[in-house]
């Protein structure tokens, strides 16, 4: 080979090498810029900000609570039967009364009732609202 080959050659690749470093700061300007776009995202909208179509936060919550779920809320035949009478009978009545009616395992006392009403009494119940609750002090 002569020099001129090799110095043609040696142009070639240099050529060929400009090409692919050209190439490679496009790649990176790329990356770069989407980089930049996802930290000013993240400051605008908040690193755990979820998004709207996300779970909702009580959802979510539901879950991470401790212990089994209280017992009137996964018995709907105990829901029936305290629903039945929480309009006429004080909650220690009401407590009485599903002692009679159902087996050691699903029994639930005064407190527990309250509790459970309280959360799932309809809006507007005289039950709900009043300062004298049957079962409840006064």
């Amino acid at each position: 080979m002569s020099l001129r080959r090799d110095l043609d050659a040696a142009l070639g690749k240099l050529r060929e090498a400009d090409e692919l470093l050209s190439a490679a700061r496009t790649v990176q300007r790329q990356g770069l810029e989407l980089h930049s776009n996802g930290l000013r995202e993240a400051v605008e909208t908040g690193l755990n900000a979820l998004e709207p179509e996300a779970v909702p936060i009580t959802d979510h919550r539901r879950h991470h609570r401790p212990g089994p779920p209280p017992r009137i809320d996964s018995d709907p035949e105990l829901q029936a039967f305290i629903r039945a009478r929480i309009d006429r009978l004080t909650f220690i009545q009401i407590s009485e009364a599903v002692k009679e009616a159902f087996p050691p395992e699903r029994r639930v006392g005064k407190s527990s009732i309250h509790a459970w009403w309280s959360r799932n009494a309809p809006t507007g119940s005289a039950v709900q609202s009043s300062p004298t609750s049957p079962g409840g002090p006064g």
